[in-house]
């Protein structure tokens, strides 16, 4: 027996709605995650190559690698503690596995936003169906990652941001995307959020 379309139609849209908002989100962090893992990488692979680069030197071209006039020695070993700690840090913040573990769950809201997508585009929806989408949407929010508390507002802001530039540019597509960030921030700062 199949739920009639109109019946399901909100929920549908909910959860397509959701889900590209949730899309947005992981994304987001992900993004932030990957790029702080890359400099933590190159701040550990710049250390440990220095590090090589005055230990292999003869002593006047050291004197020339080191910095702010130290001792080579004492600069050595600072460098030395510095990449240890930033090699400890590492390991501690795992943003490398944050980014990935936002990845999956972009891939798993992506799949419940097409699906919803193509089942409102459908003139009737069966129960199976229906049923199936909201096991894969319940099945993001349950396995995927969570975003904190803290950050939610902010991704939703990104989020919503993002889809009222979009709409904007199908109108305007030569206008600039930073100068019209722009105007929607002064337009709902400063002008009591008048729509226009």
């Amino acid at each position: 027996m199949s739920p009639e379309f109109s019946n399901v139609r909100g929920e549908l849209e909910r959860v397509k709605r959701v889900s590209d908002m949730m899309c947005t989100a992981h994304a987001g962090l992900r993004d932030r995650f990957s790029r702080r893992a890359l400099i933590l990488d190159l701040a550990i692979v710049g250390g440990s190559s220095w590090l090589v680069a005055l230990v292999f030197v003869q002593p006047r071209i050291n004197l020339a690698l080191t910095p702010f006039g130290l001792d080579p020695h004492l600069w050595v070993g600072l460098l030395a503690i510095f990449t240890f700690i930033l090699s400890i840090a590492e390991i501690k913040v795992d943003w490398k596995g944050l980014s990935d573990a936002h990845k999956r769950s972009v891939a798993m809201y992506a799949e419940a936003h097409r699906r919803a997508g193509h089942l409102l585009s459908e003139k009737s929806v069966t129960e199976r169906d229906y049923s199936q989408l909201l096991t894969r949407f319940d099945m993001a929010a349950l396995i995927g990652i969570e975003i904190p508390e803290k950050e939610f507002l902010r991704q939703k802001k990104r989020h919503k941001t993002k889809v009222s530039i979009s709409r904007y540019l199908d109108t305007n597509p030569s206008a600039s995307i930073y100068l019209t960030k722009f105007k929607f921030w002064v337009r709902d700062n400063f002008r009591g959020g008048e729509k226009q």
